[in-house]
């Protein structure tokens, strides 16, 4: 890209998006330490995890979910409300994340979970969330603060990684993590300002979204939360609609609004995410289901997940699909002129409540 490409981005995303979304692997490189404090946390036999958070702080663990879903029997539960499951107990082992550590949903969790005794741990950047903690003596992850908590997925999502391959909910070595962060890196340099713009697939799909609304769809395994992920960053970076489905529930459902107005369609975009470990059945409805749609919608993209097998392969698999929707989502936002960074709404409905409560 020209320089003069490069202001007008930078013109637009002020407080530089896109490079917090570049550094992703840099972020998990900083994070994969913060976690060996917690590795004693761990109640022996316990077979089930609580993960509670909101928007950006919740997202690393629907990604952990996935991720250990293959090899581990291990349930994770995602708790995105004010108070934790019935079945949370004392052997019941509860991770609070916050990363302002002032999300008032997850404060209700954490003192929640400190009047059923449930073992605890926080990850945070600071906040209320930090102080309680330690002064509960729960153990506590400091992630550093100054970013919106959409761009901090790398410092909140590698804690929790850690953690379950210490209390052995999945196996990877220091090496191959290493390793996998340096494929990322070589995938997100092809996706840069710089790159050359033939190679870059979030910078292409970004022009042709623009205008219209994405349906992202994936299957029903590996990439449940990366598709999630694409939706939430599409809402929040660049400030549009997004819907989200997965295979096979929605070819026995949502298939059927195929057949509203084109005027409605033509808004449509389909964005459909693949992993080479989709059950075979389901791929086979993927692909028939995307010839089917393709001449529907208003545009149309498969995106393959890029990587190898084994864990260390579904890793980078994972971390394909996420960072190409991250950094789309800034494209879009900068192509429709609108900063990817402030998210006006949602702090007005914090504010709107906070003057309710006094």
């Amino acid at each position: 890209m020209t320089p003069d490409h490069s202001a007008r981005h930078y013109g637009i995303d002020t407080d530089r998006m896109l490079d917090k979304v570049l550094g992703l692997p840099d972020q998990m490189a900083e994070a994969w330490n913060l976690a060996d404090e917690l590795a004693e946390c761990m109640p022996a036999g316990a077979r089930t995890l609580v993960i509670c958070g909101m928007g950006g702080s919740a997202i690393g663990g629907q990604l952990l979910r996935d991720l250990i879903a293959e090899d581990s029997d291990v349930s994770v539960h995602i708790e995105r409300g004010y108070t934790l499951p019935a079945f949370a107990g004392k052997n019941t082992p509860v991770v609070c994340i916050s990363y302002s550590g002032n999300t008032e949903e997850v404060l209700g969790c954490f003192h929640d979970g400190l009047e059923r005794g449930a073992p605890m741990a926080v990850i945070s950047s600071g906040g209320i969330l930090t102080e309680e903690a330690k002064k509960a003596g729960i153990p506590a992850v400091r992630v550093p603060g100054g970013i919106p908590p959409r761009a901090a997925l790398g410092y909140l999502f590698t804690p929790l990684l850690k953690l379950a391959a210490c209390w052995g909910f999945c196996s990877i070595e220091e090496e191959e993590f290493r390793s996998v962060l340096r494929k990322t890196r070589k995938l997100l340099d092809k996706c840069s300002l710089e790159a050359d713009l033939t190679g870059n697939t979030p910078m292409q799909l970004a022009k042709r979204l623009y205008g219209k609304i994405p349906l992202v769809y994936s299957s029903n395994g590996l990439l449940v939360g990366a598709a999630y992920r694409w939706k939430c960053q599409f809402n929040e970076n660049s400030k549009s609609m997004a819907f989200v489905n997965t295979f096979p529930e929605l070819g026995h459902n949502e298939i059927m609004g195929w057949d509203s107005p084109e005027k409605i369609l033509q808004e449509i975009f389909l964005v459909m995410l693949t992993d080479i470990d989709d059950h075979p059945r389901v791929g086979m409805r993927m692909d028939v289901t995307y010839e089917m749609l393709e001449p529907l919608a208003a545009g149309a993209i498969k995106l393959n997940s890029v990587g190898g097998p084994g864990f260390a392969g579904r890793l980078a698999r994972l971390l394909s699909i996420v960072a190409l929707g991250d950094i789309t989502s800034v494209y879009l936002a900068v192509e429709s002129g609108k900063d990817p960074t402030p998210i006006d709404k949602i702090e007005e409905i914090k504010n709107l409540l906070r003057s309710e409560d006094e």
